[in-house]
């Protein structure tokens, strides 16, 4: 985890954005976990830079979402709420299917020449990681199918919009595809979405983002409540 030298000479601001970048990472990606105390003297000692560098980066945080500053107790990875994630969801289906259909438009205006063919890959390499069950490969290609559409969507600013939300929907969003039902069935709502915009249809494409949406936030629901019974049992 321990930051390069050349990054440590390029200064301070620089030096703590590289910090705040590998604290997102390290959130994100699960390895520090919702509710976890963040430990300045850890996080230092590991990346090797100052407590101070590391304080700076964490508080810079505090406006993501992804952690909570607490008076007198300190910072916390953040533990979202159902309303919280509901919400979230409902902010992301009406971005994600706007998005779909501006793709599907854009498709059929010509304007998205190797949209059909990086959407065909993907699907194939989702194809493969649900074949071989394997919920850690298929997630990263989850991402990147969505990132595909956002970014041809031609609407800079509901990217970026939906990246922002998306990192702090990294806190749950891995629970509702931890199982080869799942991948399933959002692989097919994929494959909906893909052939939709293919064909320049933007009714059926953002019908399809809504109904992809929709159906996440139940996946999530479903697997919340195997995990809180598991827990009671």
């Amino acid at each position: 985890m321990a930051l390069s030298t050349n990054t440590i000479g390029q200064g301070r601001a620089t030096l703590a954005g590289e910090v705040r970048g590998e604290i997102e990472r390290l959130i994100v990606e699960g390895e520090l976990a919702a509710g976890v105390k963040l430990n300045e003297l850890s996080l230092s000692n590991a990346m090797g830079v100052s407590r101070g560098t590391v304080r700076e980066a964490i508080r810079s945080l505090a406006d993501s979402g992804l952690i909570d500053l607490i008076a007198n107790r300190g910072a916390f990875v953040h533990e979202t709420t159902l309303d919280e994630i509901r919400n979230l969801y409902d902010l992301r289906g009406a971005i994600f299917a706007m998005a779909c259909s501006a793709c599907a438009r854009r498709m059929a205006d010509g304007d998205t020449p190797h949209l059909a063919r990086k959407l065909e890959t993907n699907l194939e390499r989702m194809q493969k990681a649900n074949d071989s069950n394997d919920p850690k490969a298929y997630y990263p290609l989850n991402i990147e199918f969505h990132d595909l559409i956002l970014e041809n969507a031609g609407n800079p600013r509901a990217k970026a919009m939906y990246d922002n939300m998306i990192k702090e929907m990294h806190l749950f969003r891995r629970r509702g595809l931890s199982n080869a039902t799942n991948i399933a069935r959002s692989l097919e709502e994929h494959r909906a979405i893909s052939d939709a915009i293919i064909a320049g249809d933007t009714d059926a494409a953002r019908r399809a983002g809504e109904q992809h949406t929709t159906s996440g936030f139940t996946r999530y629901l479903s697997q919340a409540d195997k995990a809180d019974t598991a827990a009671a049992d």
